[in-house]
């Protein structure tokens, strides 16, 4: 009997990909088939919920994999929060959201066995723990490593908290695990990941105080769960150190960071080598009004003497960042302040986003709001300095021998390419016996987009 064929979907941001990958794990280890092309029985789509376009995009992808002869499974931030919207479109046998995803396998299962439509979103609780999903082969030449998952910090416009829940993190130890069997594999970089990686560490701390309160001995306690317990404070900078211990860790990538989460310790750490000189840093805006009116945990001063404690310790490093344009309120003055604060911290790379209002978030009923053309002629304008200072970061490195992790993927055009250090996209010929592995090239020209280069022989 053919084994059943199942196909993924996946939106959204790192952690979505990771958490696609223990899927792919997970219905291979039951013996279902995983091709990379279909025809497939099965679509599991990975869902995302941070904007209405991403929600649109999903819907369609549901709709496409229907049309296609396959059933749907729907899981991820956007089922979460709204399930209604999903379980009825053509073709959707199973929806289910961010939480117990090892129960997803039998879900299926079932779903396909009994032709019955399963419902199983569960709610977040306070107190939840972090669920393990542990993943063997990351599908990316760049690993991904899970250390927290969920938000509490509940900015006025971000549907995330409320799809991925209260921050919870993951043991050291078993953090340590997963990258050692990752380098052992041959890895050559990895990437940590979560929803708010920022806040790692906060609920262990919590339930050490908590259990210290009770006169419970939380050394024993934890350490008899596999828990990181020698008397230092968890947080992030303590996993940084840590995964800096490991042999053979060539490249470790801290991905997106509050700004308020840079701390003089988290600033220390970029001196090691191993640690990537990037940090993606999302300002949002630059009007000191509309942070307030965001919910953000920053000034416009403070981000900026975040960025110049940075650069005191890494004068070279990337800086790319988040804005939206448009949120309900903005006048043209807070708007051009957002355009002048980021031509004062000549960011290496934008990605930019018109406000996009999210049922149940506070935003959603926000006055003031800004018309759909102005905020087109806003994004566009900040996309367009965007590239400016794209430009201007990569024409530094022309002529510069840099660092590069080539790829599995070939660009379209048929060169190898990969990212440097300071996460810069490079493009350049070679076989593929180059694949994976670290590399040393030459920039010759530079683009708003990366740079072309040369292999050094």
């Amino acid at each position: 009997m053919a084994k059943i064929r199942i196909g993924f979907k996946t939106f959204g941001c790192k952690l979505n990909q990771y958490d696609t990958d223990f899927l792919k794990q997970a219905f291979q280890d039951a013996g279902y088939s995983v091709p990379n092309r279909g025809p497939y029985d099965l679509v599991v789509v990975n869902t995302c919920a941070v904007t209405a376009r991403s929600a649109a995009k999903c819907r369609q992808a549901i709709r496409q994999a229907a049309r296609s002869g396959a059933k749907v499974l729907v899981t991820g931030c956007y089922s979460q929060v709204a399930q209604a919207e999903l379980k009825d479109l053509p073709g959707v046998v199973a929806v289910t959201g961010v939480l117990d995803r090892e129960s997803l396998v039998e879900i299926a299962r079932k779903a396909l066995s009994t032709g019955e439509t399963i419902v199983e979103v569960k709610p977040h609780r306070a107190g939840q723990p972090f669920q393990e999903t542990p993943v063997r082969e990351p599908s990316l030449t760049r690993a991904f490593l899970k250390i927290q998952e969920g938000c509490d910090d509940y900015c006025t416009y971000c549907i995330v908290p409320y799809a991925r829940g209260p921050s919870r993190s993951r043991s050291v130890e078993s953090i340590l695990e997963e990258a050692r069997s990752l380098v052992e594999k041959g890895y050559k970089e990895i990437v940590l990941t979560g929803t708010h990686i920022g806040l790692y560490g906060k609920d262990l701390e919590q339930g050490k105080a908590a259990d210290r309160a009770g006169g419970r001995n939380w050394h024993k306690a934890q350490d008899k769960a596999g828990e990181y317990a020698h008397g230092e404070k968890i947080d992030l900078p303590l996993v940084v150190r840590k995964l800096t211990e490991i042999d053979g860790l060539v490249r470790l990538r801290i991905s997106s960071l509050e700004p308020h989460d840079v701390t003089p310790e988290l600033i220390h750490c970029l001196r090691f080598p191993q640690v990537c000189n990037h940090l993606h840093l999302p300002i949002q805006s630059g009007s000191d009004k509309v942070l307030k009116l965001m919910g953000r945990r920053y000034d416009v001063a403070g981000f900026l003497d975040i960025v110049n404690q940075v650069r005191k310790v890494v004068p070279d490093i990337g800086l790319s960042a988040d804005v939206i344009v448009g949120f309900p309120g903005e006048t043209e003055e807070d708007f051009e302040s957002t355009l002048d604060v980021i031509s004062r911290v000549k960011f290496s790379r934008l990605h930019v986003f018109k406000f996009s209002p999210r049922p149940g978030t506070p935003a959603y009923g926000f006055p003031g709001k800004v018309s759909g053309k102005e905020m087109e002629r806003r994004s566009k304008a900040v996309i367009a300095l965007g590239k400016e200072l794209s430009l201007d970061f990569h024409r530094k490195l022309i002529g510069r021998e840099v660092e590069v992790l080539v790829e599995d993927a070939r660009a379209r055009d048929g060169k190898l390419q990969g990212v440097t250090r300071n996460y810069v996209r490079t493009w350049f010929d070679g076989p593929d016996e180059l694949k994976g592995r670290l590399i040393a090239v030459r920039a010759y020209e530079a683009s708003s987009e990366g740079l072309l280069c040369q292999p050094v022989k």
